[in-house]
């Protein structure tokens, strides 16, 4: 009764334990494993997306600061180019203009010294027809035509030394 051992009971319980030990793997923990199986690769395959979500963004940022250091380096050396160009046009503008004052100057100068001339030229020949006035309003009297043409040609000989 109480503490006697029960070969038969015995041998039933463990019969019992066994089917129902199949029973509840077959129908509980075959089931319950293959939930939890699918449900580790499903942790898995979500790991494996971000590490491989995390290497894209990785790659990404890499091309992006890639990408930004090219338009950085092409905007310098557009700038550079542009600065350069500046300078060119900057001298170019200031040899033509240096050139335009050169050749004003020498237009000029051109000019001044024509005017010169013509003055020149224009007050020797009136310091003749004065000097030969006076000298025949003096001579009058006491010069014949020949000597007076010669004298005229001596003078205009002489003027003409003078001023050249």
């Amino acid at each position: 009764m109480g503490g006697v051992f029960q070969l038969g009971t015995f041998i039933f319980s463990i019969i019992s334990f066994l089917i129902v030990f199949f029973i509840i793997q077959r129908f509980a923990f075959r089931p319950l494993a293959n939930m939890l199986e699918q449900r580790r690769k499903h942790v898995e395959s979500q790991i494996t997306d971000a590490e491989q979500s995390r290497e894209e963004a990785a790659k990404l940022l890499s091309e992006q600061k890639r990408l930004l250091d090219e338009a950085r380096k092409e905007a310098k050396n557009i700038l550079d180019a542009a600065r350069v160009r500046a300078d060119e046009q900057a001298r170019e503008i200031i040899q033509k203009a240096e050139e335009e004052v050169s050749r004003i100057l020498e237009e000029n100068r051109a000019a001044i010294a024509r005017e010169r001339d013509e003055a020149l030229a224009a007050v020797t020949q009136r310091v003749a027809e004065l000097t030969v006035e006076l000298t025949s309003k003096l001579l009058r009297d006491h010069v014949t035509a020949e000597v007076h043409n010669e004298m005229v040609a001596e003078a205009e000989k002489r003027l003409g030394e003078l001023v050249c």
